[in-house]
């Protein structure tokens, strides 16, 4: 992705290898270079390795859009870790 750190570009390689299917990439937060939006209808996912770079740790926040509200989130999660996370979404 344009503007993204390695990282998150390593990471989008990486998710494009899963059977996730029915999301898109999203940038919400334009000006943050380490984060990831991936959003499947009403439910928008944070991914963001600011506070973890170069260790394959990931924090995410997984949210409603319309309103807001966090269904889940977690710190330093690794990626097996955020794939389960994301498979009860996605």
């Amino acid at each position: 992705m344009k503007n993204k750190t390695s990282e998150i570009n390593n990471l989008v390689k990486q998710l494009s290898r899963e059977n996730f299917f029915g999301y898109e990439m999203v940038d919400y937060w334009d000006g943050d270079t380490a984060v990831l939006g991936l959003q499947k209808e009403n439910i928008v996912v944070y991914i963001s390795t600011f506070y973890s770079p170069e260790s394959n740790h990931y924090d995410i926040i997984i949210e409603e859009f319309e309103t807001g509200k966090i269904l889940k989130s977690g710190e330093n999660k690794s990626y097996g870790e955020l794939i389960h996370d994301l498979q009860s979404f996605f």
